[in-house]
């Protein structure tokens, strides 16, 4: 009998709008735990969960576990259970609680595949609450798959999982740790966490712990922003030379890029339909697209760039903060790169001086602010369009993509911003075209 199919017609269609809350018998079915959460993800949103398990021997599912914010409960090993009923109790009794007190979560997602649940099961749907359970087939009940709403063998999740290189798979997994902790992703703070958790560097081909965390940053950080430097300077290539297939080798050595690198930065720009091949040679399509390139370096999601400048200037006038560098990421809440990317936005907007008058200031340098809250925030996303048109003239049909990709179609604000770079001549318009006209 096909046990995914077992009550498919009762479960819930719009499954996109749950509410979930995740269970982990872990002790009688270990599993994978990125690929069970990111399974449970596809039905909704999940809005916590608990995991009971051996934690003190089982670090690395209890890490991921960790980072996605489940509740971790100990329980020793079974030989020192004197009644192994007493775990199934504990789970049973806290998804009970749950149920009732939590009217937020409508379903629940039970990883397991124990037979005395059977009978939770009806409870909690007596209560209106849909029930997920995920297990491996063989050590699955009948009665439990029988009573949920939907059953996913364990099997089918680990067959359709996309292969993920394990020290890529690790670097994901350290990220969100250290995001939790507040700390930054660097080699010194991979190391120590990486040691904590008593990873094996031979187990991924390293001799020891520290070129293992340099591998991870490499890839995690290094790699990537190397990519963004090789696609615009491929973009600068064919904008004002020509670029060909043939003449690949020869720009290779010239800008002392590694051709690998080259080629891999061509895959994802045409890939991303940046580029096209005509007869050889690489031409630019100058869509949305093309301008998402120019910005990668400079990430801006315009929501939490207002946020960001909100916070920074009411910091910088109640005298909280008097220096860039004592704006601390983990208060943002935002990803390294948007956090560096909002920094620098404000340092060159002109809003700030230091104690001495002086206009330039480093990150370092004790300033203050000398203008209003909406110069402040007109000056600093006027930093996203002159990045933009220093590496490109802009016509005016394409103005288009810039409003959206930096000012999310802000009209009102976009036409403050242009026309505050206008008055101030660093942007100049000749026949509907815009060039940059740094000052």
């Amino acid at each position: 009998m096909n046990l995914t199919n077992l009550n498919e017609s009762r479960f819930l269609q719009s499954s996109a709008h749950l509410n979930i809350f995740l269970l982990f018998d872990f002790q009688n079915q270990p599993v994978d735990v990125q690929l069970v959460y990111r399974e449970a993800q596809k039905y909704g949103r999940i809005v916590g969960g608990k995991a009971y398990g051996s934690w003190s021997k089982h670090k690395m599912p209890a890490f991921a576990l960790y980072n996605y914010g489940i509740e971790l409960i100990e329980i020793p090993e079974a030989e020192f259970l004197p009644n192994k009923k007493g775990n199934d109790i504990r789970l049973a009794v806290d998804c009970i609680e749950q149920a009732l007190k939590n009217d937020v979560i409508d379903t629940f997602f039970l990883v397991t595949g124990d037979a005395d649940f059977t009978a939770l099961v009806y409870k909690l749907k007596s209560y209106g609450k849909q029930v997920i359970a995920v297990a491996r087939t063989k050590s699955t009940s009948y009665e439990l798959v029988s009573a949920v709403d939907k059953f996913i063998p364990y099997e089918d999740i680990v067959k359709n999982e996309n292969l993920t290189d394990p020290i890529d798979r690790l670097g994901e997994e350290m990220d969100i740790f250290l995001k939790r902790s507040g700390k930054n992703f660097t080699i010194e703070n991979l190391s120590r966490f990486l040691a904590s958790f008593n990873i094996n560097p031979s187990k991924y081909g390293y001799n020891n712990i520290t070129e293992l965390a340099e591998e991870i940053y490499e890839r995690k950080v290094q790699k990537p922003e190397r990519l963004k430097n090789t696609k615009l300077l491929l973009i600068r290539g064919i904008l004002y030379e020509s670029l060909s297939e043939k003449t690949l080798p020869e720009y290779s050595q010239r800008h002392k890029i590694a051709i690998d690198d080259l080629k891999l930065a061509l895959d994802m720009l045409l890939h991303d339909d940046v580029l096209k091949i005509n007869d050889g040679v690489y031409e630019l399509n100058r869509n949305k697209a093309f301008f998402a390139v120019l910005l990668e370096k400079y990430p801006i999601l315009t929501q939490h760039f207002m946020e960001f400048l909100e916070k920074t200037y009411k910091a910088f006038l109640n005298g909280r903060v008097k220096a860039l560098n004592q704006l601390l990421q983990s208060e943002f809440r935002l990803t390294s790169s948007e956090f560096k990317s909002y920094v620098e936005a404000v340092k060159r907007s002109g809003c700030l001086k230091g104690m001495d008058e002086s206009d330039y200031i480093s990150y370092s340098t004790p300033a203050k602010v000398v203008c209003n809250l909406e110069a402040f925030i007109v000056s600093s996303f006027a930093y996203y369009v002159k990045r933009i048109l220093s590496q490109t003239f802009v016509f005016k049909h394409e103005i288009e993509y810039i409003k959206e990709l930096v000012f999310s179609n802000d009209e009102k604000l976009f036409e403050k911003v242009l026309n505050f770079l206008i008055t101030s001549g660093e942007i100049t318009e000749i026949g509907g075209v815009y060039f940059y006209s740094p000052l």
